[in-house]
């Protein structure tokens, strides 16, 4: 009892002591030596450092006042919208300044002052200016108010027709619209370009078929291509990857077929791929549905010797693992539904030659009696030419009946050849009615013209 009064008589007398305040200890982070022991150690001798003192009060950070846009600095840097279009409508402006000014306001949200300044003065001469302006007033969703500026761009002659179109139609497209005669007024406006102006661009086709992927508007996105093809355009990966995103939003392997019992139904359109072994016949398949193993690729020919059907756009659960195939009303199934069927190659191949009899025999059964089947895409190699086995598949297809598009397509023209323009004239003079497509399946070239040629398969008879 003794000892239990004499500690708390203690512990009162130390409280009744003033005692004073503990020095805070500050030490600036950037001073301190880095411990060379890890992460760990470093981390422990921040902790040993660094001190919370809450003695003081922290002050309110001020608002950051609001900026005006760079672009912007020749009329006072204004800071409100209405002080904007007050500073273009009172200074003599140049087409910079004065797109900054509507992307500025696009920004405040003031969409009708944007409208009201874009009109203060033509952006038909500077292509950079016009596009900043147009895609702002688009991404604002007032594609409508920049359809005006259409004639002033093409009287000009200088911007690109796709500066101003393309971000219209994506614009339109996004607010479900059909801009249909605005797209065949892009195609017509690709073709009338003088030579005054500027070089084309993928940019406004990418951004276009981006629109249509998003709206899920296959005949817009042919009138896109067409309007590419119009504008001379050389391939982009960008232009690549969005089409096939497009035309080819599934892709799920059906069967390994040998003999026509084995074909699926012909409720559905049908293109073959043909050609003489090591043409490239899987490798373009892979590169025109936009997949990396839908076809089988080796270097040893022959490698594919079965008719392997593949079925685009199905309606499947999985297109991977689904084994049943739902009805087309589901609200996620994609348009432009159509198979493809990979073909053994013809002659020179490591098989025997009674394989390649069954081929030939089922090839011939095939194109004659497949009511579904719409066109044949005949592979030639660019480098080599015409060989014989390409003439007896020319011989077949016309002994057969088959009645539908034939496409004559040059593989491997990434590979320059000397020969280029004698297998040209070669493949024109054997099947002149026939169109002609020029591909790389190493570096993505044709991939458009090769899905325009295929428009007919592609697209539902509805459209």
């Amino acid at each position: 009892m003794r000892l239990a009064a004499a500690m708390l008589w203690l512990a009162a007398a130390r409280a009744l002591v003033p005692r004073a305040p503990r020095a805070t200890r500050r030490v600036a982070l950037q001073a301190v030596p880095i411990n060379k022991g890890g992460k760990r150690g470093s981390r422990r001798q921040r902790h040993e450092l660094r001190t919370l003192d809450f003695s003081e009060v922290s002050k309110p950070k001020p608002k950051a006042r609001s900026k005006a846009h760079p672009g912007l600095e020749k009329l006072g840097a204004p800071t409100t919208p209405e002080a904007t279009l007050a500073a273009l409508q009172s200074n003599e402006i140049d087409a910079p300044t004065l797109a900054a000014g509507v992307a500025s306001l696009c920004a405040s949200q003031r969409r009708d002052l944007a409208i009201e300044a874009i009109q203060l003065r033509s952006l038909a001469r500077d292509p950079r200016s016009l596009t900043t302006a147009v895609t702002a007033l688009c991404r604002a969703a007032a594609p409508k108010a920049c359809v005006p500026l259409i004639e002033d761009v093409l009287g000009e002659g200088v911007a690109r027709p796709g500066r101003i179109y393309g971000p219209i139609v994506a614009g339109l497209l996004d607010k479900r619209r059909r801009p249909y005669d605005l797209l065949r007024d892009w195609v017509q406006a690709e073709s009338d370009t003088s030579e005054n102006c500027e070089p084309p661009s993928h940019i406004p086709f990418a951004k276009a078929l981006e629109a249509c992927r998003r709206s899920k508007d296959l005949d817009a996105a042919y009138l896109v291509l067409d309007a590419f093809d119009a504008s001379s355009c050389e391939d982009h990966a960008d232009l690549s990857r969005e089409i096939s995103s497009i035309f080819a939003r599934s892709v799920r392997f059906i069967v390994g077929a040998v003999s026509s019992k084995q074909l699926p139904s012909t409720e559905v359109k049908e293109v073959a791929f043909v050609g003489r072994s090591n043409v490239g016949k899987s490798s373009l398949v892979n590169m025109f549905l936009g997949r990396t193993k839908a076809a089988y690729v080796s270097k040893k020919p022959g490698k594919t010797r079965q008719f392997n059907v593949f079925d685009v756009n199905s309606a499947s659960v999985d297109s991977r693992r689904a084994s049943s195939v739902v009805e087309e009303s589901s609200p996620w199934s994609p348009s432009g539904r159509f198979r493809l069927v990979d073909v053994p190659g013809s002659g020179y191949a490591k098989v025997s030659e009674s394989y390649r009899d069954e081929w030939k025999v089922f090839l011939r059964e095939y194109l004659g009696t497949r009511d579904n089947l719409e066109a044949v895409c005949h592979l030639v190699d660019s480098r080599v030419g015409l060989q014989k086995t390409d003439l007896e598949l020319f011989e077949l297809i016309g002994e057969s009946g088959f009645a539908g598009d034939v496409i004559i397509v040059l593989t491997k023209v990434d590979k320059k050849s000397a020969r280029a323009a004698e297998v040209l004239a070669a493949v024109r003079q054997a099947a002149p009615a026939a169109r002609v497509v020029s591909t790389s399946s190493k570096e993505g070239i044709g991939r458009a013209a090769l899905w325009r040629a295929l428009k007919g398969v592609v697209v539902p008879e509805s459209s």
